[in-house]
């Protein structure tokens, strides 16, 4: 049989260096669980979020008219990079985050039960964002009966 080595960065054998992937069995109960619970998301409290939330927390900003002006700019990018480093919408449920989908429930739902969501400086120029009573209503719901099938 014959061996081939890599060689890279100044002919030095990285060969040995290769380590088996580590193999995770999936938890095929949990997967499916999050499958049902994206497939309520896509339908009811996505069409929500892509209208509220995805300017900072999604992968289809829109930029306003005042993007270009020197330091609104910068304060734009550094704001949605920021809340993306937080939680990124742009995979649906599970969202991209630091935290375990559970944690992710718990914190929209504060976010929008204290009003915290979007941010003033957000609604000042933007005030079509804002949740009515009857999306967090339907996130709400989403948010328990999600929380309840993951317990």
């Amino acid at each position: 049989m014959t061996t081939f080595h890599v060689w890279g960065h100044g002919d030095e054998d990285h060969s040995k260096d290769l380590k088996q992937p580590k193999v995770v069995k999936p938890n095929v109960e949990i997967e499916e669980k999050y499958i049902r619970i994206n497939q309520e998301y896509l339908k009811t409290v996505k069409p929500i979020f892509q209208k509220s939330c995805f300017d900072c927390h999604g992968n289809t900003t829109v930029y306003p008219w005042y993007y270009k002006i020197p330091g609104v700019k910068q304060l734009i990018d550094s704001d949605i990079k920021e809340s993306k480093k937080h939680l990124d919408f742009s995979k649906d449920f599970p969202f991209v985050s630091h935290e375990t989908p559970i944690k992710d429930l718990d914190a929209i739902g504060k976010s929008i039960k204290n009003d915290s969501m979007p941010p003033f400086r957000y609604l000042i120029m933007h005030g079509d964002k804002k949740l009515t009573k009857d999306e967090v209503k339907q996130v709400d719901k989403w948010i328990r009966e999600s929380k309840e099938m993951l317990k």
